[in-house]
């Protein structure tokens, strides 16, 4: 028997997701699999509409009707849980409801989107933490002022009490974070959590993910379109063209020698050729 830690902590075995309509079946995810180890972080990198967040969606199982999983399966080897075949859960299945949140968190990539604009954010991840841990609501709020201390925000007293719009976008990213890893996930799931930021913060906010996923010792899947994002980063990539991975590899490998004409294209888009790995 191998030793559950040599495994990969998440296996996507030839996952299919697709959007019924009435001209047929789209399919925005066909056949995809690809694996991811503990404490590494794979960036899963394409064009618009080339099926990488709705890979992440469906991990989650947060694909809305008319789409759904036609096929595959996502396992999941948690150390906390055992191993989950997510794709096999119901969508109002106890253990389903645990892996969100818990077990496995998402950055998603609008924060004002992710946020209630009517609760203070302190409110909002403090319920988090009310929902996936054993603990009262005065210790809710000390654990909230802690991760958001974490996250580089220098007043989280204060902040815990204010508002989405009160914020800038880069503490509002850094808001959404917080409540991502409050949690202690074992995956961390960043759809283009970095897209709307300009350089500066994005570049903050990069560190600050690697930092924090040292801390925690959680594997991370990173969606983006970015090379330079992928280079700074991550240990491995996929590609991904019209719902499929067509190149897989170490980072290094696939940038320094890229073999499918689909990703050198991508690497030729990019206003300088010289994408420095990390």
């Amino acid at each position: 028997m191998p030793d559950p830690a040599e495994l990969p902590l998440l296996e996507v075995e030839n996952l299919s997701t697709g959007f019924f309509t009435e001209d047929g079946v789209v399919p925005a995810v066909d056949g995809v699999s690809f694996s991811l180890m503990r404490g590494r972080t794979l960036a899963l990198v394409g064009e618009s509409g080339s099926g990488k967040s709705v890979t992440a969606y469906s991990i989650l199982r947060l694909i809305q009707p008319p789409g759904r999983i036609t096929g595959g399966k996502i396992l999941f080897r948690s150390a906390r849980a055992g191993e989950i075949d997510l794709a096999a859960l119901g969508e109002k299945s106890e253990a389903l409801y645990k892996v969100r949140g818990g077990l496995i968190s998402m950055i998603f990539q609008e924060p004002m989107t992710a946020l209630s604009p009517v609760h203070s954010v302190g409110s909002q991840i403090a319920e988090a933490i009310l929902l996936h841990r054993k603990v009262d609501k005065k210790e809710a709020r000390r654990l909230t002022v802690e991760m958001l201390g974490q996250v580089g925000i220098a007043q989280a007293e204060m902040c815990f009490d204010q508002y989405p719009h009160e914020l800038s976008g880069g503490m509002r990213q850094r808001v959404v974070i917080a409540m991502a890893l409050v949690c202690r996930p074992e995956l961390l799931i960043a759809d283009e959590s970095t897209t709307a930021l300009d350089v500066t913060i994005q570049a903050q906010i990069l560190g600050l993910i690697k930092t924090l996923q040292r801390g925690l010792g959680c594997s991370v899947l990173l969606i983006t379109h970015d090379f330079g994002v992928v280079a700074q980063v991550a240990d491995d990539v996929a590609v991904m063209h019209h719902g499929k991975i067509v190149e897989h590899g170490t980072v290094r490998a696939v940038l320094k020698n890229p073999q499918h004409a689909y990703t050198r294209a991508l690497l030729e888009a990019l206003p300088s050729r010289r994408v420095r790995v990390a």
